[in-house]
């Protein structure tokens, strides 16, 4: 028996040690670096009601492809994409990121994934609006 409860220490302990290695890693991997210019941007729609209307429309004309008609990165250019496209509804996206850094994906896009810029395609109180949609969603925890 005392075999058995030292090893239950050992691997609880570990597991203790391999959660903050993941916790403190996973802080440093959300960190926003933003250029000076969006650091300090606020979302401008942010109360305003029909902000949330207008970016879903914007959403669909313009990002469902991709990100999909729910929000949840299963759009049908999704397919093969690597990275694939964020999960705004299943996953803490929406939680870990500021408006500004938000508004700076949509405007420069993501170096290194699909994620174009829109700063030619959509006007910057459409990206707010945008943002302000993603903001109004409801998590969907069941489809991660």
């Amino acid at each position: 028996m005392t075999g058995t409860r030292a090893l239950v220490v050992v691997l609880v302990a570990a597991a203790a040690i391999a959660t903050t290695v993941w916790t403190y890693a996973a802080r440093g991997a959300l960190h926003e670096d933003l250029p000076p210019a969006f650091a300090s941007r606020t979302n401008p729609r942010l109360h305003d009601p029909a902000a949330a209307a207008a970016g879903a429309a914007i959403f669909q004309s313009n990002c469902a492809s991709c990100h999909g008609d729910r929000a949840d990165g299963h759009g049908i250019a999704a397919v093969g994409l690597t990275p694939p496209p964020a999960n705004f509804r299943g996953t803490d996206v929406l939680a870990r990121h500021s408006d500004p850094y938000l508004f700076y994906r949509i405007t420069e896009g993501k170096p290194g994934t699909a994620m174009p810029s829109f700063r030619g395609a959509l006007a910057e109180n459409e990206r707010w609006a945008v943002i302000s949609y993603l903001r109004s969603l409801t998590p969907d925890l069941a489809h991660r």
